[in-house]
Formats: C-alpha cells, structure tokens, sequence
C-alpha cells in the first residue's frame, strides 16, 4: 500500500513529541531517511499547537514530558479533534499501569526505548497504513450516502410532480384529465431517464454528479420545470408566470431539477393565491440568467449565510412558525453545487416588497477546451 496520501505526493506526516532534544533528533533521522515528513515538538503544549496548525498523519509521544506528560497530551489532542490521528508512546517503563494509562489515554501501539529502528519504522508504517485504509472506508461510506441522497433528491421532484397530478386525476374535470395524465407520464419519463443515466454512468465506472452539457434554449427548459410544479401550484391557487428567453450551456436534465427545485421551494413558502415570476435573460457579463421571485416570507439578512448548507438549521426551534419558513434541506446545496459545477452561479436576494429571488448565471458558449462534460 503506497503511504503518499498529503496530496502531490508528500509523505505521511510524523508528529515526535518528546523533551530530550537527542531523541527527537534520532528519531527525526529514522524517519526522515525512511521517506517520512517529521514535525518536533519539544513538550506536550507544543505538540497539540503544531497538530493543530498542520495536521499529522501520526504522533510518536514520550510518555513521560515534563508539565504535560504524555497521557495528558494523549487525551488533549483526542479531545481537539485527532481522535482518527494514530498516537504510539515512546516509553522507557514497559510496566503494566503505564501500559494500561497509555491505551486508556487513546494509544494505540509503545514502544520501548531504547528502541530497534527496524520495529519503530515497522509499527509507524502497520498504523499509518490501518490509517489509511480506514480513511478510504470512510470515504467510500460518505460516497455511499452522497449517492444515495443525490438518487432520492433528483427522483423526489418528477416523482412527486407525478404523484400530485395521479392525486388531481381522481377529481378533475373530463376536460383536464388528458393534460394531468400528460403530467404524470411526462414526471415518469424524467425519473426513468434519471435513473438510465445513472445506471450507464455506472457501469462505465463514472462518477454519479456527471454532467453533459449543450447548447439549449432556457426558456425550453424551464417551461417542462413550471409544467411539472403545476399541480402542486394549483392546488394552492398560484400562477407561474415566465418572460423572456436566452440560450445557455448546461446539461437540461440538472438544470430542470435545478429550476424544479427552487419552484417547489417559491409554492411552499409563498402565500396561497400569490404569484411567482420567473425572468430569463442575458445578464451584463455575458451569461443567461435565470431569475425567480416569489412574495414569500423571504430569508433574515443573520441566516443568508446558511442557505446553501446540507440540512442547515436556518431558525431558532423554539419558533416553529419560522422553522418551517427557513428549514433547509439538500435540495438548494445540491442546486448551488450543480450549478457551479457547469461554470455558474446561484445566488439568493431579497426581493423588492417583500419575497425572494434566487437568481442562477449559466455559461452560454462551450468551454474553450470543447469538453462536452463536467465531472463534480
């Protein structure tokens, strides 16, 4: 297992911690003509100020410094956040209490000095690779999760939107039963496509948040985004309302859940009966700009800061009313990251007379590298 893991392959990262100059200078040695990064420290308060301004990869502690020993800088860097950093104590008492105060402070391995070269670099490479490996099982588990929030998020909207209209058919008029069924086939349709894409994506060994960007028509594209958020306007007696045009370079499926979400967002909040405006055009730098406004509650100027972040807690629980008027979910982190991802923006303002307008920029030429797909 290749140990480079600092990025531009920079070796692990040693942290040696001990008040003896002499030793640290040993140890320095050993592990420097061994390809490690070495970081000294001459005291327990030293060694969590260095870990704390670079972060290593692993700590070699002498258990028995002056002021700070070593358990107590054991349990201070644990408790500062580098409870995954690996901690072996280099002691000269291999008795059982220190032994048993030692993995009580969040040790992991000893080893006795004075020491055999071939067994200290043997442990610090056994533990730098259990580093490793479980640094890569986690990020497979965060993988895991992102995916499987990405599926449920980009098949929430035109499963939803098909639902509401399957909801409607059941007491609709004759005359608007073809354009519900329209609805319902057309939410369908995008939740297979979805998934289509994701399958073929991964069976190529590609990565999930891959877009394939062209050129189209915005206004195309947000028409299918309002067609699929009408039943849900409907049945809260609002209009949406679209003006203007302008062509962009995006991939159409992530820009529809891109408006699709912040359509959602606009029929949730605003007040029953009110309207939403959505605006396209070219904006002054040369992007197409997408613009939709809404008369809702709007977002405090204290919790903008906030808005974009996975699941944010955008309000005070002790307030429910405004709770629910500025929880957040995935839904808006996901259109900000999307969004940027295709060389665009996505940004909130308040609205003039109260409301909000979340405004999103779009390229609208190829980038000059002529790449068809941009990889998140």
């Amino acid at each position: 297992m290749s140990l480079d893991r600092r990025g531009g392959g920079e070796p692990p990262l040693v942290l040696v911690a001990d008040d003896q100059p002499a030793n640290i200078q040993l140890i320095g040695q050993v592990l420097d003509q061994a390809g490690y990064g070495v970081m000294p420290a001459r005291s327990g308060e030293q060694a969590l100020a260095r870990a704390r301004a670079r972060r290593p990869d692993l700590v070699l502690l002498d258990m028995l410094m002056p002021g700070m020993d070593g358990s107590a800088t054991c349990r201070a860097l644990r408790e500062a956040g580098f409870a995954d950093v690996p901690v072996i104590f280099v002691t000269g008492a291999a008795d059982r209490d220190s032994l048993v105060t030692a993995f009580a402070a969040g040790a992991v391995d000893y080893i006795t000095k004075p020491f055999v070269v071939e067994e200290l670099l043997a442990r610090v490479r056994t533990h730098l690779e259990l580093k490793i490996a479980r640094d890569r099982l986690s990020d497979m588990l965060r993988e895991r999760d992102d995916v499987m929030h990405v599926v449920a998020h980009d098949l929430k909207n035109p499963l939803s939107a098909s639902l509401f209209a399957a909801r409607m058919l059941r007491r609709a008029p004759e005359a608007e039963r073809d354009e519900l069924l329209d609805d319902i086939v057309r939410g369908c349709e995008e939740a297979l496509q979805f998934i289509q894409r994701f399958l073929a994506r991964g069976a190529e060994g590609q990565r999930l948040r891959q877009f394939r960007a062209e050129s189209l028509e915005l206004r195309e594209v947000v028409m299918r985004a309002v067609r699929a958020q009408r039943p849900a306007a409907q049945a809260r007696q609002m209009e949406m309302r679209v003006r203007g045009g302008a062509r962009a370079f995006a991939d159409p499926v992530v820009i529809r859940n891109v408006v699709q979400n912040l359509l959602s967002n606009a029929i949730r909040y605003a007040p029953e009966g009110s309207s939403i405006d959505i605006e396209i055009g070219d904006s002054r730098t040369g992007h197409a700009l997408l613009l939709v406004m809404d008369r809702g509650p709007g977002i405090p100027e204290s919790l903008r800061g906030q808005l974009f972040r996975s699941y944010a807690r955008l309000a005070s629980a002790r307030d429910g009313a405004a709770q629910q008027a500025y929880s957040s979910g995935l839904g808006l982190a996901i259109a900000k990251h999307d969004v940027t991802q295709m060389g665009g923006h996505l940004w909130y303002e308040p609205r003039n007379g109260g409301g909000s307008v979340f405004g999103v920029e779009l390229p609208q030429q190829r980038d000059q590298s002529g790449a068809l797909e941009v990889v998140a």
